[in-house]
This record gives structure tokens, sequence and C-alpha cells, in this order.
């Protein structure tokens, strides 16, 4: 019989072949991971491999594990059939990505007949996957526009058509489509080799090559998935170049561009590098668009101190996170690691969001089905944390992963059993305890015990043996500790723990303690006398328009000896307003911040306007606004003192009450508030320290 499998889906494709290389057979959940899909959609896709299965002379097994059942020559005919078959049928997601490929590629308007024979379709189809198509390019300020008898065409800038571009292949190009895109002469993924077409393979190989001769530590440490986007990006930049496009960039951006000393001449070294591989001039434009990409990059290299204290604001936030999901779920997520290993994670997530860059997350729909509880807390959370930026859900879904992880370690531990062993069983022992409850939350039980009753406990139905005095114990060696429990004890029982329920060690960074300097009466009295400069600095004007308004707002406090060059100031606020929007959504107000050497004095100021006006908000859209909140602070301040700015900004909206008052209620009520709070954040300071805030 010679019935074939012409209308078998990718997905349906992937299941039989799989199937086909474990002759022992899988079970349900191996196959939904190597599907990516959820159990239910595995269960549902195999009645349809069982029909294809059947008219192929083939049973399909489904218990104890799915297999493919009969004559060896039946499935050798099933397996070259698959592999000689010319006509691959996609997943409505894999269609509409060569469709947006295929419309960002082209210089002008497609066809849509044109479009329905390259995706080998229907018109009707073409024209439904174009809403999908629509939606998808909006997050990158492209539109689509129809024109009758000419066709349909994507608008928009040459910065969002590049990103949406390198966003749709790095989006299909996993870790082994790039390996044989690169080492192989061929791809096994249909949907990527396609994608690929619109990119030339020996320049994506040369570039690799050229990344790889550079033996830069920073792209060395990139992740397999942002070393791929960055090979894409690469790549379609030369692309352009060589077909004479001017590479364009507005002049503010690629001035803020510039400034990132961090990675800029890393970025300018991989220019010259690529300069010399493909002889061509790379523009300062792309070297711009060089610093955007490796800024939004990820690492896999653990966090430093210095790291932490270069990025407090965010680190402030990342708590603030971590202390909302304990509340939450009532679970510790106390580990030093776990937050700096957050905070990492964040960095450049944050700066992708601002810089309205693609997250790419292919693991979101799974995460929504197996964790979809989570996955809904983390959400609202984050939204309150991180307001007014807005995460997507492809990086909620991160932030669900991160934290269900812990969860899982934890469950898959139980509570923990300790015996702590002293010479006396009373004073250094008690002390050992509370130090352990303080460092390992999951300890839930604690037994003490003196050298001279040892006989009584088998040290083996314990997780945990400490002792404080060294002991030739034949049944099980003690770990041995001081009293006062130091750091490096910490990270050994830490990594003892982590060995016992064979998980990975952790990676050894400094405790919490250790990172935290003791709050000083001298530190309180310098936090209080800002905070009180803060406090003082606050007041209330009207004004018409924004711009003349903030004008004439900044040329008074110049004349008050708060700032100096009034410009510069002025220059440094429209240039974070051309970075986005600065209107918080749905709050009636917006937020107009900055840090800069010719502030001399922190200034929070309220402005409001005698008719609201609409300005765009931090999410991208139009935002009636009555109000102008400016926050102005020192380009020196400590990290304590911007932790304390930081805080500020939060309040306005922490709360939905907190943010009428901010919008709409007197001066007084808002002085009234701020005050308040600010009490608050004072004795945490005092009490917890800097890095509990």
């Amino acid at each position: 019989m010679e019935v074939f499998i012409v209308f078998l889906t990718a997905r349906e494709r992937i299941l039989i072949k799989t199937l086909l290389d474990h002759e022992l057979g899988l079970s349900i959940k191996e196959l939904a991971d190597i599907a990516s899909v959820s159990l239910r959609t595995v269960q549902r896709d195999l009645k349809d491999v069982e029909n294809t299965l059947r008219t192929n002379e083939l049973t399909l097994q489904r218990k104890p594990h799915v297999r493919i059942l009969g004559k060896l020559d039946a499935k050798q005919k099933l397996a070259h059939k698959l592999a000689d078959n010319k006509q691959e049928h996609l997943t409505a997601e894999e269609r509409v990505s060569l469709l947006i490929a295929t419309l960002l590629d082209a210089k002008g308007p497609v066809k849509l007949y044109a479009l329905a024979k390259e995706l080998d379709v229907a018109v009707a189809t073409v024209s439904s996957d174009l809403y999908k198509a629509s939606e998808w390019l909006e997050h990158f300020g492209i539109d689509l526009v129809r024109k009758r008898g000419f066709g349909v065409e994507a608008i928009g800038t040459e910065t969002s058509i590049r990103r949406a571009m390198s966003a749709v292949l790095s989006e299909h190009l996993t870790e082994e489509t790039f390996y044989h895109a690169v080492f192989s002469e061929e791809l096994q993924q249909e949907v990527a080799n396609r994608l690929l077409h619109f990119v030339d393979l020996v320049t994506i190989r040369n570039v690799q090559k050229t990344l790889t001769q550079l033996h830069a530590e920073a792209l060395e440490r990139l992740t397999d998935q942002s070393y791929i986007a960055l090979v894409v990006h690469i790549t379609l930049a030369i692309e352009r170049i060589r077909q004479g496009e001017k590479i364009q960039m507005d002049a503010t951006q690629l001035e803020v561009l510039e400034r990132e000393k961090d990675v800029l001449p890393l970025a300018q070294s991989l220019a010259k590098a690529l300069e010399k591989t493909f002889h061509i001039h790379i523009p300062k434009e792309e070297v711009g668009y060089l610093v955007m990409h490796l800024r939004g990059t990820r690492t896999s290299q653990p966090i430093e101190e210095t790291f932490i204290k270069g990025n407090p604001e965010l680190s402030y936030r990342v708590k603030a996170l971590i202390r909302e999901m304990e509340e939450a779920l009532r679970i510790s997520f106390s580990d030093p690691s776990f937050f700096q290993g957050l905070l990492a994670h964040l960095r450049p997530t944050i700066y992708r969001v601002e810089q309205h860059m693609k997250i790419h997350n292919p693991l979101l729909d799974k995460i929504k089905a197996d964790y979809g509880p989570l996955f809904n807390v983390t959400k609202e959370k984050a939204g309150k944390v991180f307001s007014p930026i807005e995460l997507p859900d492809e990086e909620i879904g991160f932030l669900t992963l991160h934290f269900g992880a812990v969860i899982t370690r934890n469950r898959n531990r139980g509570p923990i059993r300790a015996l702590v062993v002293c010479s006396s069983g009373i004073g250094s022992a008690r002390m050992l305890s509370s130090r352990i409850r303080d460092e390992f939350p999951e300890v839930q039980s604690i037994t003490l015990a003196s050298l001279l009753d040892l006989n009584q406990y088998d040290p083996h139905s314990f997780d945990l043996f400490l002792s404080t005095v060294r002991i030739n114990e034949r049944k099980r060696q003690a770990i041995h500790v001081s009293p006062v429990l130091t750091d490096n004890e910490v990270k050994m029982i830490r990594t003892y723990l982590d060995r016992q329920h064979e998980q990975p060690p952790m990676v050894t960074v400094p405790s919490v303690r250790e990172l935290q300097t003791p709050v000083t009466m001298k530190d309180i009295t310098t936090m209080s006398l800002f905070m009180e400069q803060v406090l003082d600095s606050v007041f209330h004007c009207q004004i018409d328009i924004i711009e003349g308004g903030l004008d004439n707002v900044i040329k008074d406090l110049e004349k008050k000896d708060k700032l100096k060059r009034h410009d510069e100031v002025l220059k440094a606020l429209r240039e974070r307003e051309e970075l986005g929007g600065l209107a918080i959504p749905n709050a009636g107000m917006a937020l107009y911040h900055t840090r800069t050497e010719d502030i001399l004095a922190p200034v929070f100021g309220i402005l409001t306007l005698n008719r609201s006006t609409s300005v765009l908000s931090m999410a991208g859209e139009k935002e009636d606004i009555a109000r102008v909140i400016l926050m102005l602070a020192p380009l020196d301040l400590t990290e304590q003192q911007l932790a304390y700015m930081s805080y500020l900004s939060i309040l306005l909206i922490e709360s939905e009450e907190q943010t009428k008052i901010f919008k709409e209620e007197t001066i007084s009520s808002i002085q009234w508030l701020l005050e308040e709070k600010s009490k608050s954040f004072l004795i945490r300071y005092i009490n917890e320290g800097v890095d509990t805030l």
C-alpha cells in the first residue's frame, strides 16, 4: 500500500522520526519535551500519527512506552519516505515566521499570490496569517500596509526592520540548527533551512570564524542563544552593507550608545576584525548597533560583587521581587546565589526591553501549561516591582523557571534534619544552631548533643552532622565548624548539602552578610541628613506645557543653587526622553528623572499641568497626564542614597491609593506620604542594612 504522508504536520513528522530512532520507545513526557509541546498536544498528535502508521503497515504501541511496531523493511520504507519527500508541511507558527521574513526581506510590496505560492498555501490562508504577522511586527514598530493591486509591504525604520529580521531568524536558529549551518552542508529542520535562505551561509560561517579568532573573553562568556543572535545580527548587517544600503541610527541614540564604555571597545575591535575579513567599511552607526546588541546579551558566568554595587537600582528591585514572591508563596528564596543569579539574568533583559529588542522563549507555552499558577503569581509580582517597565510573557516565563527550580529543589530535599555536637551540649551548640537557622532555612529540625551522649544517636539518620569539636566517629565523620559559623564554613555546608541531594554545587559567591557592611551611627546620620535634604526639596508648581514649563523650573533650580549649567541638565532629561516614553501607564503622570555631574543637590518636584496632555508612555502607548514628577540627583550618590531615591520612584506605583495621591492630592498630602514612607525606609535600613532594602 503506497499511501503516504503529504498531510503530516511538522510536529507529526518529528514524532514519527523520533520514534523510528528509538526502537525501545519513549514516554509521553519525553516526546513532549522533544517536540516542545504539552502532554495533551502530544496525545492528540499521536492519533494522527497512528493513522499514518496504519496506512504504512505499522502500528503504534502506547504502553508502557510509545513505540512503533512492525516489520523492519516497513520501518525503513517509512524512514526513506520521510527523508525523500520534499513537500514539507509547516506548523501555523512556522508559516507565519516565513511570511514575516519574506516581507522584511522584500524591498517593496509583495503580492498575496506570490506569498501563497512561496508558502504553498491558499491565498485565503496567507490573508489570515497576515493578521498574526501584523501583531508580531507591531512589537517592533513595523506596520503591514496593504495596497490594492500592489500587495502588502512592511513599513518601518531600519532599526526596527533589522531587529525584527534578527529576531525571527534567531527564534528558529537553535543551537542544533546553528551547528549544522556552520559545520555541515545540510540542515535537518525545514523551517530553519528556509529561513536561512534569507542570508548567505558562507557569510554566517565567516562571521563565526571571525568571532572565534577574536579570542574576546566577553564573547566566550555568552550563552549559546546570545552567541547565535549576535552572529545573525552581524550577518544581516554585512549583507546590507554589501548591497550599498546606508546604515542609519538616530544621532541622539548613537551618542548615548557611545558612552557605554564597558562594551564600546569590544564593539570597535569586532568591527575592525569584520572589516578585515569581509573587506568592507563598517560605519560608526553599525558600531552603535553592535554596542546595543552586546549590551543586551546574556553570559554564563557568575556575578561579581562589583557588578552588584554597580547596579544598585536593579539590585533593589530584584530583592523586592524576591520578597514579594516569598510573601505570596510562603517559601524562602534566601540563598545569596539565587539573588545573584537573578540579578545577572535580569540586567540584559531590562536593557532589551528598554531598547524594544524582542526576547525569545521557545519554552513559553510549556511553562504556562506546566507552571500556570506560578507563572501568574510571577507575572503579577514582577509587574508590580518593575513597573513602569513592562516585562513580556517570554521573560516572565524565564523568571518562573528561576523560582520554580528553587521550589522543586526544596521539595525534593524535604525538611533537613541536623545533629549538632559540642563538648557540653549547651553553650556553643546553641550558638551554632542559631547560626544554622539563619543561614539554612531548609534545616527544620536541629538535635543538640554532647560528646558524652553522642552514642545515643545514629548520625546516619540525620541529613547533616556538625560538631564544634573534632570527633573520631567511626560511623560517620562530622563536619568540624566553629560555634559562630564563618562564611567559609557556610559555603562548605552549602556545597555538602547540594552534593548530598545530587545537585550541582552552587556557584561560590559571598554570602549576603559578607557583602553587607554593618550600619554605623555615622551611616545612619549621613542617611538621615540626605533623606531630610530630599524631603526639604519637595516643591509644587503649575505649568502650561511640559517643555516650556520644565525649562523654567530647571532655570529656577539653577538660581537656587540646586544645579549648574541648566542647559546640560535639560539636555540629559531630553536624552532620557529620546530613549522611550516617560508617562507611567494608567497613572495619569509622567516621571522625568536624571543624574548628572551638573546636579548639586537632590530634587523632588510635582509639576501640575493646567490642561492635561497626551504623551508617550513607557509602554509605548499614548497616555493622558495631568502631572509631571521631577526627580534629580547628583552623580556621586552612595549606594544607600541611590537605593533611597529608587525607593521613592517605586512609591509612585506601589499601590493604587499611593498613585492616586501623587496624581491628584495636594502638596501637603504628598509630603506626608513621603515622610511616612521615608521613616519606614530608615527603620529597615537601621535594622537590616542596605543589602536587604
